[in-house]
């Protein structure tokens, strides 16, 4: 069966040996203009050539973002494809690179032939480069191809489901969910099935409901262990206490406490928000009241581990919601969606549906989008506590549902989220960046690019917000 649709193709790499290439491609042009004197070239026109260079690499990175990650993987290409991708992308590149030189001045002091000997060289290179990525891919995997796994939830498949899946060839291995104590005769029934049928089978590590994942567990005098909840100690930052911890920490925090936070918020703060809390004391006020204030923006989360602490990490409100949707799918903790557009409250309801079988969601409410009546919000309050929900997810953007949820503390029953664009990213309304471009800390670029109109004013003017009252902070606390 073909899957090479469904193949996550390690596009990091790609974007790796495109930055390579750029790079030898420059010099190589440098090398071939100034030969012997290439070693003095940086003398002759006053670093141009470096900012330039800077420049192009910048540039490489949105055109990889915007364009390469747009189209066909380049695994599942042909050769000409390829070819033409690159050729179109370097063509772009080039014509940005000369845009810089046109609107600082200095064109006419770089030399014509290193300009346009870059891109040609680049294109060669780069297209080389990926050929020789795509055959090393497709070499290794075909003697260590990926397994394919079939995931079992409560309530589980039938055996002959199970069985018939494996006997079509679309899986390689079975990964059973949620096998403890109250569904051990179920899943020692699979087990004995998949024994007698030849296949490969799993049973998740599980405990305190929690389903354990790699990057959680940690050494702890040779034995393996996971961290069970949130230190008290906190991070501050221009006046805002943010909470220390890994993603999955937090959510299992949350899960295993879930009835003590009814009534109370937890925010998710990142740059922006941070920006706004330093500028406005009532808002910043309303973050430092809540339960728990995670770092969901990376540098936040970069400023934590620089001051060493230990285990800390970007807790993203989109995040936090996968992995407690998954840790939920038991049944046992409920939710309830308040925020949002009517057309993305109904893309989240298919979505959550298909990928979170098991999952309860006692409702959905898409607000009207303007201020409510005290007889409108009393409804409201009055809907999702019949409910009976233990997770209210919050979604009405910063600063608005910070500001909700501080005013509707000890009203709503359950613990309130404010997750954001949150229901977005699950609904599938706005697509999320690649991990490896979260990993980066890149995202809000991404996100950039994909509404430019709306997000530029705030990214330009908070990030250098935030980057100046760093400095400034510095300066303070060093003097």
């Amino acid at each position: 069966m073909n899957n090479s649709s469904k193949v996550a193709y390690p596009k990091r790499r790609v974007f790796i040996i495109d930055e390579l290439a750029l790079i030898l491609a420059f010099f190589t042009a440098l090398v071939i203009r100034y030969r012997s004197n290439v070693v003095n070239w940086k003398q002759f026109y006053d670093g141009l050539y470096i900012s330039f260079l800077v420049v192009l690499f910048l540039l490489q990175i949105i055109i990889f973002l915007l364009y390469d990650l747009r189209k066909k993987s380049m695994y599942l290409m042909d050769p000409v494809e390829n070819f033409f991708t690159v050729a179109k992308g370097k063509i772009l590149l080039i014509a940005l690179g000369l845009l810089y030189l046109y609107s600082v001045q200095r064109g006419t002091e770089s030399s014509r032939f290193v300009v346009a000997a870059i891109p040609l060289i680049d294109i060669v290179y780069d297209f080389i480069f990926r050929m020789l990525l795509k055959k090393q891919y497709f070499a290794k995997a075909a003697t260590e191809e990926k397994c394919r796994t079939y995931h079992v939830f409560r309530p589980y498949p039938s055996v002959e489901d199970i069985t018939s899946a494996f006997a079509k060839g679309d899986y390689d291995e079975l990964l059973i969910h949620d096998a403890d104590s109250d569904n051990e005769e179920a899943a020692e029934q699979i087990i004995a099935a998949a024994e007698a049928a030849g296949i490969r089978a799993y049973v998740n590590m599980k405990t305190l409901s929690y389903s354990v994942r790699s990057g959680i567990a940690t050494d702890i005098d040779d034995y393996a262990a996971i961290p069970v909840s949130v230190r008290k100690e906190k991070f501050n930052l221009f006046g805002i206490e943010y909470s220390i911890a890994r993603c999955e920490e937090a959510v299992l925090h949350v899960m295993r406490h879930v009835k003590e936070l009814s009534g109370e918020y937890i925010c998710f703060s990142n740059v922006h928000t941070c920006v706004m809390g330093k500028d406005d004391p009532e808002y910043r006020q309303v973050l430092n009241d809540a339960a728990f204030v995670f770092p969901d923006g990376a540098p936040i989360a970069k400023l934590q581990q620089r001051k060493g602490y230990i285990g800390a990490e970007r807790v993203a409100g989109p995040d936090f919601m996968e992995h407690i949707f998954r840790d939920s799918c038991d049944g046992k903790i409920t939710h309830y969606f308040y925020g949002a557009s009517e057309n993305t409250i109904e893309e989240l309801k298919k979505s959550l549906a298909g990928k979170y079988p098991g999952m309860v969601v006692k409702g959905y409410y898409s607000p009207p989008f303007k201020p409510l009546t005290k007889e409108e919000d009393e409804e409201d309050v009055r809907r999702i506590n019949e409910s009976g929900a233990d997770i209210v997810w919050i979604g009405l953007g910063a600063p608005k549902q910070e500001k909700w949820m501080k005013a509707h503390r000890g009203r709503v029953n359950g613990v309130m989220m404010g997750v954001g664009a949150g229901f977005d990213f699950h609904a599938g309304t706005i697509k999320r960046a690649p991990v490896f471009v979260r990993k980066i800390g890149l995202e809000w670029l991404y996100r950039l690019f994909q509404d430019p109109k709306r997000l530029i004013g705030r990214y330009f003017v908070t990030n250098l917000k935030f980057i100046c009252y760093l400095t400034i902070d510095r300066i303070f606390h060093r003097g």
